[in-house]
């Protein structure tokens, strides 16, 4: 266990494993900053999974970004005919990892998956937390023990920082956007077809989680009162998302814009800092609305804000019962999922209007 910062100074090249997921990946960013700050000469990249590398290609920390296919892989580890292709590639990113001398590493995931990546780089100092889960901590030369629960992710990822002796926090989310991301979130917000003056409302249902969701009859009365005062209301969501999408969407008129499955992560990073509110279950692009400064309403269940809120401008709408936060997929209650059904569409609706009542104060 470390007790005293890990200093270094020594070292050219540091690598930061945080593969996934997006909203992870979000509360991370920090910890680039922060690095730089403390280590401004070393060498300092990032190690993330195909889904969220956009979220740190071009930050202005990072010298680079080592990008795995881990999911991918697996998929194509189902097909019989793929599999050599597959080990060939997964050979060939092992190799370039190691070829990168990396002389830390810090574990910021702290899973099985991390630790393989923690392994392959053949790094002599290896940081992570000693909480880590499924023996991701036996790979490790530096425990760190994390801060007490509850303690907000931001905060824990930075107590590691700390440990290497980075310990002046820089808490920025900064996301690197380019001219043609811009200018695809313009044209999309144009075909929204909202008159000027008008708020223009995300609304994102969408949540790997059952126990995260928000009946889609919620959702949709919800689309009809936004659009019945006047608002702009988009949908957002993944082409797995589509059907969800569907069902709030037919049958409403004029029916809200969807963007769901149109959108690449940096456009949708784009469409939510320019629109003026987001309503949404916990996800991770909530945590990108939250990371661009745009207020969100978030609707919480089995998780908790004090560990996952979104950070910034907001609202979470949430019920104190006694199993909630229950941190699980599953509900126990007998599969009703109170904490989510409990959450009626007035008060979200109640904590919209604040916000952007405030919002257009400013």
């Amino acid at each position: 266990m470390s007790s005293v910062p890990i200093r270094l100074d020594g070292a050219q090249r540091i690598l930061l494993v945080k593969p996934s997921a997006l909203g992870d990946v979000i509360h991370t960013l920090p910890v680039a900053a922060t690095l730089r700050r403390r280590y401004p000469n070393i060498r300092l990249d990032w190690l993330v999974e195909e889904e969220a590398a956009d979220l740190v290609r071009g930050h202005p920390a990072l010298s680079g970004v080592v990008v795995s296919g881990r999911r991918r892989w697996l998929r194509q580890f189902r097909n019989p005919v793929q599999i050599p292709r597959t080990l060939g590639e997964v050979g060939r990113f092992a190799v370039d990892l190691r070829r990168r001398r990396y002389d830390a590493v810090l574990d910021l995931q702290g899973l099985f998956k991390s630790a393989l990546y923690v392994l392959a780089t053949g790094a002599s100092i290896r940081v992570g937390f000693a909480e880590g889960r499924e023996g991701a901590p036996r790979v490790l030369t530096h425990r760190v023990v994390a801060p007490p629960q509850p303690v907000h992710a931001v905060d824990r990822y930075l107590a590691l920082a700390a440990a290497v002796d980075a310990t002046e926090p820089v808490r920025e989310f900064h996301i690197a956007l380019g001219p043609e991301d811009l200018a695809a979130a313009r044209s999309h917000l144009a075909a929204s077809r909202v008159p000027p003056g008008c708020p223009r409302v995300v609304l994102h249902p969408a949540a790997r989680w059952r126990t995260k969701l928000w009946e889609v009859e919620r959702w949709r009365e919800l689309a009809a009162s936004l659009l019945a005062e006047g608002m702009g209301v988009i949908l957002t969501g993944s082409r797995q998302d589509e059907a969800l999408a569907a069902r709030i969407v037919n049958g409403l008129g004029p029916p809200p814009q969807s963007l769901v499955g149109r959108l690449t992560l940096k456009e949708l990073v784009a469409v939510l800092r320019d629109v003026d509110l987001m309503i949404t279950v916990d996800s991770g692009p909530m945590h990108i609305a939250a990371a661009v400064g745009t207020p969100v309403v978030a609707l919480f269940g089995p998780t908790d804000p004090l560990r996952t809120g979104p950070l910034g401008p907001g609202t979470v709408l949430r019920r104190e019962l006694p199993c909630s936060p229950c941190l699980r997929r599953r509900c126990r209650i007998a599969d009703t999922y109170r904490c989510m059904r409990d959450l009626g569409v007035a008060e979200v609706l109640q904590a919209s209007r604040e916000l952007l009542r405030t919002r257009a104060r400013l």
